[in-house]
């Protein structure tokens, strides 16, 4: 039994197999290329690229239909009609299904996926991830403002301004490099070392941080006026504190006696005799996402904008903004990372891919995959000129070539 028919019986679903035998190359045929483009069925790409891009993929970002139900320039309508245990939903489960399984397949052990959703199906493909990642994969759940003022809704009185982006582990080394680090001015304090920031206690909190769980972590630590920490109370004015809380629980300090001596110089003291870890600043040094991105970058507005400014109008209901996808991507890769995008939309990935190249000087690799679906006549995409939905795709490639002719990308039919 394969993965997605043993995935689609725990799920109660019949497993739908779509007949896929064609074996050809698929690769950057051109060392200087920083961009394929696959046009046609995504399940179809997936499949080809397993030949050629088995285990090598760093990062997968995608943002697929959200099944709104609405007429957009794609097909945004999976409904199940049929009992079953996830209603309306299964039917968008089974589409999913299938591709996201690919999809791991594609990812190396410490690849990771990210996947732009909202209310409607984020609690299924949680359940859906879970299932093909294992939930012990799951790394965060991000909510991104999209919107100031939000969206209206007909059945109930709230403007709803935000979406989320799903982001799961291949496996357990899959990490989180974490966002750029060269604003220093939170780091408000400066020593003998450089600029820091304190905002960590070194004082244990939480489980096994009580005095009996490391009888040897107690004891005491003084310091002076300019919050300098030592081991030894080398003058009569220091202070003496111990790691004891606001409470006057007795608990214990991070460092043992030995590495607290020799690295005292890392420790700071509030007046009130709060110790803490100085946090250097170095430009290298990465900073942890957060769980709430609301930067304006990442607004929809900004999304639409931006497309207007390359096509002219707006040619796709649903874009998403550069920003958004270059924190995405820059949280989780490394400068030479391959990234796979196989709801490709206008290629908002691999321009966001090109822009951190081009400020960073580094070296990633984006695949795209979109379908040949035909565009509708009424839609203002049609009006511009454009036949298939591919055709968009492509034609925001073209314009960064343009701009920049070191851009280079292919382009090949599924």
């Amino acid at each position: 039994m394969n993965e997605i028919e043993e995935i689609s019986r725990k799920l109660g679903f019949m497993p739908i197999f779509k007949p896929f035998s064609e074996k050809r190359e698929v690769c950057f045929s051109s060392s200087d290329a920083s961009c394929i483009l696959l046009k046609g069925d995504n399940e179809d790409a997936l499949n080809l690229l397993q030949s050629d891009f088995l285990g090598s993929v760093d990062f997968c970002y995608i943002d697929p239909p959200y099944n709104t139900k609405n007429s957009f320039i794609y097909d945004d309508k999976r409904i199940t009609k049929e009992p079953n245990l996830f209603g309306s939903h299964a039917a968008w489960m089974q589409f999913m299904l299938n591709r996201l399984v690919l999809a791991k397949k594609l990812l190396s052990e410490t690849g990771i996926i990210a996947i732009s959703i909202d209310d409607y199906e984020q609690p299924y493909l949680r359940l859906l991830m879970d299932q093909i990642f294992d939930e012990s994969n799951f790394i965060t759940n991000i909510t991104v403002a999209r919107s100031k003022n939000g969206k209206g809704s007909s059945s109930n009185n709230v403007a709803v301004n935000h979406e989320y982006v799903v982001l799961y582990g291949k496996s357990k080394k899959s990490k989180v490099l974490g966002l750029d680090n060269s604003d220093d001015s939170l780091y408000n304090k400066e020593d003998l070392h450089g600029k820091f920031k304190i905002d960590g206690l070194f004082r244990k909190k939480g489980e096994h941080s009580l005095r009996e769980d490391r009888p040897n972590l107690f004891y005491p630590l003084y310091f002076d006026t300019h919050g300098h920490v030592y081991t030894e109370k080398k003058q009569d004015d220091f202070k003496t504190v111990y790691p004891i809380d606001s409470k006057g629980i007795e608990r214990r300090w991070l460092w043992g006696l030995d590495k607290a001596k020799s690295e005292s110089w890392k420790l700071y003291a509030s007046p009130k005799g709060v110790v803490y870890v100085k946090n250097y600043f170095t430009p290298e040094k990465r900073v942890k996402i957060r769980s709430l991105w609301d930067d304006n970058r990442y607004l929809t507005e900004r999304a639409t904008n931006e497309i207007k400014e390359i096509y002219g109008v707006k040619v796709f209901d649903t874009p998403k903004p550069i920003g958004l996808i270059e924190d995405l991507i820059y949280s989780c890769t490394n400068e030479d990372s391959i990234i796979i995008d196989f709801f490709a939309g206008t290629g908002t990935t691999a321009h966001a891919a090109y822009n951190l190249n081009s400020l960073y000087n580094e070296k990633r690799k984006t695949i795209l995959v979109e379908s040949c679906s035909e565009i509708p006549v009424k839609h203002t995409a049609w009006k511009k000129g454009y036949r298939n939905i591919s055709d968009i795709t492509s034609a925001r490639l073209k314009w960064l070539s343009d701009q920049d002719c070191t851009f280079i990308f292919q382009e090949s039919n599924v």
